[in-house]
């Protein structure tokens, strides 16, 4: 169960990069079978801190707030 604050969801977190320039630079040939711009992907991303690719909807203890 997801006890974390709404608001602190990864997509919030300064470590998760979900440009699709910086996903298609990280996984060398994902254009080859489709492309980090689809809309399959929805907001997913990869994690800086953890290095894990995930959904932007996730969380853990380690959030912190995005600047932006």
């Amino acid at each position: 169960m997801n006890t974390a604050p709404k608001e602190h969801i990864c997509m919030n977190c300064q470590y998760f990069r979900n440009d699709p320039a910086f996903i298609e630079a990280e996984y060398k040939g994902l254009t080859a079978l489709s492309s980090a711009y689809g809309s399959v992907r929805k907001d997913d991303g990869i994690c800086a801190r953890h290095d894990e690719y995930l959904s932007a909807y996730d969380w853990c203890d380690l959030y912190q707030a995005s600047a932006t």
